[in-house]
């Protein structure tokens, strides 16, 4: 026991002597270990679907039809998956695949045919093509470990938690497996992990009585290239918002700077918004609400700086005659601002309403989500497949080859997933215990995050409640912080 505990002690001494440097090295390492397992992952046909919207990066910069991608109230072809998907990360595949002269053949997988039917009409995307694209998304993801690391290290005040709960998210199967395809979840986690990291910057401003209106900015900027990557980020980032809402509260300050931090949220909503819309090549037609909304974002800012001194006067003048140019230019942008959130809310829910209505009643019960939600938390067994089309030998197979490598992660070790449990327990104990802001943030995004998931999203589906990992990993940090101070402070 003195041997691990000298040896502990020597890791903390070398941290403390070198901080940046081991920092670095660390996350470095953690960043090689994602990219490291991208072509052993075995394929989902949803890479397909994104390689194939990755075509409209090709309509609109060599071809110049950006009139074929924008959203028609009456539809065209493929705008149900731009709608559905987010258009972010396939505008990027199709900019690599342009900057690396990429123009292997792209097929559709089809979901209603056999995994053997699909083989053979070709419709499995050549290797270095799947490749490419999974890399585009793996680079991403492998970037969100960082701000990660940055989220919980400023929100925290302890390396050591942010050491611990980094290295926790980078080895979940899961977490892995979804960043490292074709897919969404690596901007979307980069995206994400931003966001969360600037709220936290935030956090730690009004701890200090202070409101910067430029890290709100870029709050704002952050959330809506989020929402750009995916939509299904809307829970957490309410829990963000909500989060930082409360945190002038429960601190006390003045009612001044609570009115300010209100105003400013919802300034950064209305950037949030106008950067999704700029992210979205679907609504590239909308760019006079994106500049109104940008504005109105900056008038908002000026306000309780007008005092300040003339720049600030400057700026709101700039904000309200630009507002009122886009006005001019598109009178109906106001009555219209609803319209992109409602169709793509029509699409997702029509999308889902076909999913779910495969499923058993009462698989889909409340209780049976609620179930799901807390299995897919603790646990790291990675859900790689979610249609019984790809329930035959050969995937399995695939799988194997997956799990039996050394990158593959945790995947469902019940030792590890147990010890990130207790971590867990303590750590929300931990917060409970300690009344402060930070503890408030963190719980508001654990706790509205998990009650929101199980009720609106009807799906057992595991990439849907991957974002309960980041409050949850941010826990396990908070009670291996814990743990190692009542462990050093008896032993002194």
């Amino acid at each position: 026991m003195r041997m691990i505990q000298d040896f502990f002690e020597k890791i903390q001494y070398g941290l403390q002597q070198r901080p940046v440097f081991f920092d670095i090295l660390f996350l470095l390492l953690a960043m090689l270990y994602v990219l490291s397992g991208v072509a052993l992952v075995p394929f989902h046909g949803d890479e397909s679907a994104y390689l194939i919207i990755s075509e409209d990066y090709d309509r609109i910069v060599k071809e110049g039809g950006l009139d074929k991608v924008l959203y028609s109230p009456e539809g065209n072809g493929k705008q149900y998956l731009r709608l559905s998907t987010g258009g972010f990360y396939s505008f990027v595949v199709g900019w690599v695949r342009d900057l690396t002269n990429t123009d292997d053949p792209i097929e559709k997988w089809l979901w209603g045919s056999s995994w053997e039917d699909n083989l053979a009409m070709g419709n499995m995307p050549p290797e270095r093509l799947l490749n490419l694209a999974r890399y585009t998304s793996a680079v991403m993801g492998a970037l969100s470990v960082v701000f990660f690391f940055l989220f919980v290290r400023v929100l925290s005040g302890s390396r050591l938690a942010a050491w611990v709960s980094t290295l926790a998210l980078v080895t979940q199967g899961a977490f892995l497996v979804n960043v490292r395809r074709a897919m969404q979840e690596g901007p979307k986690f980069l995206f994400l992990m931003m966001t969360v990291y600037l709220a936290a910057c935030i956090v730690k401003n009004i701890q200090r009585s202070e409101i910067k209106w430029l890290a709100y900015a870029l709050l704002g900027v952050a959330t809506g290239l989020t929402l750009a990557a995916k939509q299904d980020t809307a829970f957490i980032i309410l829990a963000v918002y909500l989060g930082l809402a409360l945190v002038p509260v429960f601190e006390r300050l003045p009612m001044r700077m609570f009115w300010v931090n209100g105003f400013y949220l919802g300034a950064a909503t209305l950037i949030a918004y106008a950067a999704f819309l700029v992210f979205m090549p679907v609504f590239w037609g909308w760019w006079e609400s994106s500049l109104a909304l940008l504005a109105l974002a900056l008038v908002i800012f000026q306000l309780p700086r007008l005092k300040s001194g003339a720049f600030a006067k400057f700026l709101a003048l700039a904000g309200g005659v630009t507002m009122m140019a886009a006005t001019l230019l598109s009178p109906v942008l106001w009555v219209h601002l609803h319209i992109p959130l409602v169709s793509m809310a029509d699409a997702r829910e029509n999308i889902v309403e076909g999913q779910t209505g495969v499923l058993p009643e009462q698989e889909s019960s409340l209780p049976a989500r609620i179930n799901f939600l807390f299995v897919n938390t603790i646990s790291s067994q990675v859900m790689y497949l979610e249609n019984p089309n790809f329930d035959v030998p050969p995937y399995h197979e695939l799988i194997r080859e997956y799990e039996a490598s050394a990158l593959r992660g945790r995947t469902g070790s019940w030792l590890w997933d147990g010890l990130l449990a207790m971590l867990a327990l303590s750590g929300v104990w931990a917060l409970l215990r300690n009344a402060d802001s930070s503890s408030l943030f963190a719980l508001t995004l654990l706790l509205v995050t998990g009650v929101s998931l199980p009720v609106l999203i009807p799906l057992f589906w595991q990439r849907y409640y991957l974002i309960m990992q980041i409050p949850y990993l941010f826990a396990a940090g908070i009670g291996a912080e814990q743990i190692w101070s009542v462990v050093s402070n008896r032993s002194k």
